[in-house]
């Protein structure tokens, strides 16, 4: 978990730093939620637990009780990383912020940087903020459309909030933006098929309308599109894809046996995307009552691997 989210601080703060058009790099740009890690992030088709805010709204719909993660990390006193989500029903709302910590603030000429007035600026950083909340519904509920709709789609509606804290290395200044963004989703579930007993894909249209403000002309929330598709083989293995315009190919994998001696089910997980190159990621997970721990290893080749720790909670 540490070297990810330092590769993810030091894209933002690289980004920051050139003078080129370039999305705005947020949160939302880390893989939440320690089981879809452990699915190497193909989480948009299956989309079937409180993370299904993250990764495709529509999931909510399948839904229920409440639920409850929360992931915190600190490295050191530098870079620090919460993600807390949860949902009630077909209702879901979550929190996630990130601090890269601070970074010396030096010239090209290795000479501490200046702002306008000579003042020295002994460091900058990076930090992202977000709040989002979304909802799930089964389109056959709705009135008018509702009879005109496929057996088993579900519609899901997100919108996200974001504050991001950098550095201009023109003006040497720091830089506040802060932005909405609207995701519509979709998800429809096709039923079995033989030993198959589900299949769903999962359609996302991310950023779809997005608002920026503080930022530059050229930044703005980047639009994307993630489509993904699951597999529930016997009851017993969940396969996994997604593909996203914005970070590229997932692949995952879920084995899970029920009832061993005081544990309701153990998961076995793995995984692929392709991000940053090609990572590996294993994971595992156990339910006992209303109790979750997941724990995720996201390797990589160029960089050293991380892990990633969770509990959530069943109401």
């Amino acid at each position: 978990m540490r070297r990810a989210l330092w590769l993810f601080g030091l894209a933002a703060i690289i980004l920051a730093l050139s003078g080129q058009a370039r999305p705005l790099v947020t949160v939302f740009d880390i893989g939440a939620g320690v089981r879809p890690v452990g699915l190497g992030e193909a989480f948009s088709g299956l989309a079937d637990d409180e993370y299904a805010l993250f990764y495709n709204p529509a999931g909510l719909a399948t839904l229920t009780g409440g639920r409850a993660s929360i992931l915190y990390q600190s490295h050191f006193g530098a870079s620090t990383y919460l993600n807390a989500f949860g949902s009630f029903g077909n209702f879901g709302g979550g929190l996630i912020f990130f601090d890269f910590g601070q970074v010396p603030c030096l010239t090209a000429q290795n000479q501490p940087c200046k702002d306008a007035q000579g003042k020295t600026i002994e460091s900058f950083g990076y930090s992202s903020f977000a709040l989002t909340a979304g909802w799930g519904t089964m389109l056959r509920a709705l009135p008018f459309v509702g009879r005109f709709s496929p057996e088993g789609l579900a519609l899901g509606l997100r919108i996200k909030f974001v504050s991001i804290t950098s550095f201009d290395p023109v003006q040497f200044q720091a830089l506040n933006i802060s932005g909405v963004a609207f995701d519509p989703s979709f998800l429809w579930n096709l039923g079995a098929f033989g030993p198959v007993k589900s299949v769903r894909v999962g359609l996302v249209l991310e950023n779809l309308l997005g608002l920026a403000f503080g930022a530059a002309a050229e930044e703005n929330f980047p639009i994307g599109v993630r489509l993904g598709v699951s597999a529930r083989v016997l009851d017993l293995v969940i396969l996994s894809t997604d593909f996203s315009l914005n970070d590229g190919f997932h692949l995952g994998a879920e084995y899970t046996l029920t009832k061993l001696g005081p544990l309701d089910a153990l998961s076995i997980r793995a995984g692929l995307l392709t991000r940053t190159g090609l990572g590996l990621s294993v994971g595992l997970g156990v339910v006992f009552s209303a109790l979750q721990i997941d724990y995720a290893f996201l390797f990589h080749p160029d960089f050293e691997g991380s892990h990633w720790i969770s509990a959530a909670f069943r109401f």
